[in-house]
């Protein structure tokens, strides 16, 4: 007797974030001054610009396997005081990092098609569908 068997190879329905599954343009390069090593969570290569405000450019990337991603704020005027944070584990929509730049306001990071509407009740600020700040 012939038995069908379903093998479940432990992957998920989870896509990543869909504003980085796009063509890198000039605009996504990296500043100089922004020095990112290849980690698990996310490549050089990988990052995109999501969004501008007040100064500071966010640029986001995400590992090939979509498990891993990082949020970099540069700061323009300030270019020596950026910061990158990155997480592991991303399987569902929820939130991927928080970082907080050197002027102590913080960007959330989220995937695509997460509810931040607590969030915004809460006082964080949409500046792109995956990046919301607050203070």
């Amino acid at each position: 007797m012939a038995a069908g068997l379903l093998f479940l190879s432990g992957c998920s329905s989870y896509e990543g974030v869909m504003a980085l599954h796009r063509g890198k343009t000039s605009q996504d390069e990296l500043p100089s001054e922004l020095k990112f090593l290849e980690t698990k969570a996310g490549s050089p290569k990988n990052f995109r610009l999501l969004s501008e405000d007040k100064g500071v450019k966010y640029f986001a990337s995400e590992s090939e396997d979509f498990t891993g991603a990082c949020l970099a704020l540069y700061p323009v005027n300030r270019p020596t005081q950026w910061h990158v944070s990155c997480s592991q584990g991303i399987s569902a929509d929820r939130e991927i990092v928080t970082a907080t730049g050197p002027d102590g306001a913080s960007a959330k990071f989220v995937t695509t098609g997460f509810d931040t509407g607590t969030l915004e009740k809460t006082g964080w600020r949409k500046i792109h569908e995956n990046i919301l700040l607050g203070s």
